[in-house]
């Protein structure tokens, strides 16, 4: 547990010191997902879908922010559609619209979910991505999760039935082939029950853990995890049994086991806490009584290393004798002072000797000498 605690610490402050170059990188790594994964769903475009321009679109991605990289994305997968049919991307722009308005609405701030729903299916592991987000998010994170899981159905509707949707275009002169065919291609998406499973199935899973993980007990968010999954297996359940949408149930459990074990994992980093050590706490002021529940967080210290200093090096005594205690550095003779100067110092301390000389004898009662002062 120790070696987990530290790993842990370690990773926090390695994550903490370099997230100017850590987030650009985590940035690009889902948008050229994301791109990939378009490009090999609907890259009906060769130029858009080539990899210099997944390449440099993901780079721009990795300092933009995320709100603007999914407008980015909703636009190269119109270009893709208009490609297949115009008819087409001007129904998907239509839903695309409606789904921003509801997304920037109410949960703009979940713009990781929007990208990661879509590649979790990709991943065969969407069951993760609802009981993340009632763990870090709000219930406004149903509209991302649900948002998400739409566009997932309908891109891959449109990537199975890209014949039949082909087939009716504008350069068609036959109007009644193309309301037939755009008509075809609403019901489709409409009729897909498999999609309505998980938007129903997601937004009941962020509500009942969200719900959980805010109370006030030990444990919760482990609590909220556990029922979390229980709660999305078997909402999809008995949604796929009324929806007859054909969803499967064995992938639906071992989905709820991977959501587990994955969200356990990032419990631990976020919410890790030491129920052992729990402290109540209870003071008043004017007006209230206070009761305070304390739990403190898992965590243990970890030393950091001194800088190192550089060593001096000291020379070598083989480089200079050794001098012998007895040796005396020569001194200089003193240059020979001019005559003048020589008399004049000579009279200064014959005057002051001759003072104080008369200092004592006045102090003693006697008369001072008389001394005629050198010149």
């Amino acid at each position: 547990m120790r070696d987990l605690l530290v790993l842990k610490e370690k990773i926090k402050r390695f994550v903490g010191k370099n997230d100017a170059f850590i987030m650009p990188i985590l940035k690009f790594a889902l948008t050229f997902l994301a791109l990939l994964r378009i490009n090999g769903q609907i890259g009906f475009r060769g130029k858009i879908a080539s990899f210099p321009i997944t390449l440099v679109v993901a780079l721009a991605g990795s300092f933009l922010p995320l709100n603007l990289t999914l407008v980015i994305l909703a636009l190269i997968i119109l270009v893709h559609l208009s490609a297949l049919s115009l008819e087409c991307a001007a129904l998907v722009a239509a839903l695309f619209l409606v789904m921003f308005l509801m997304y920037f609405r109410f949960s703009s701030k979940d713009s990781v979910a929007v990208v990661l729903t879509p590649l979790s299916f990709a991943f065969k592991i969407p069951y993760v991505i609802p009981v993340s987000m009632g763990l870090v998010g709000t219930p406004s994170s149903m509209v991302s999760v649900g948002c998400g899981a739409i566009v997932y159905h309908v891109l891959h509707y449109i990537s199975g039935h890209k014949d039949e949707i082909g087939s009716f275009s504008i350069k068609d002169g036959d109007n009644a082939a193309k309301l037939t065919g755009i008509k075809g291609l609403v019901d489709g998406i409409l009729n897909n029950k498999a999609m309505f499973v998980f938007v129903v199935s997601f937004a009941v899973t962020v509500l009942v853990v969200y719900l959980i993980r805010r109370l006030a007990i030990p444990y919760c968010w482990q609590i909220a995890i556990g029922v979390g999954a229980i709660t999305c297996f078997l909402v999809t359940a008995v949604a796929n049994g009324a929806l007859h949408g054909g969803v499967s149930i064995g992938g639906a459990f071992v989905g709820a086991i991977v959501s587990i074990i994955l969200n356990i994992i990032l419990q631990y980093f976020c919410f890790d806490l030491d129920y052992n050590r729990t402290e109540k706490v209870q003071f008043e002021d004017d007006e209230y009584y206070y009761y305070v529940k304390a739990v403190p967080k898992n965590t243990i210290k970890i030393k950091e290393k001194a800088p190192s200093r550089p060593v001096e090096k000291k020379k070598s005594s083989l480089l200079k004798p050794a001098r012998p205690a007895s040796f005396k550095k020569p001194v200089k003779p003193r240059a020979e002072e001019p005559a003048s100067e020589s008399r004049a110092r000579n009279a200064v301390r014959a005057n002051a000797a001759h003072a104080a000389n008369a200092a004592r004898r006045t102090s003693q009662g006697q008369a001072p000498e008389r001394r005629t002062p050198l010149e």
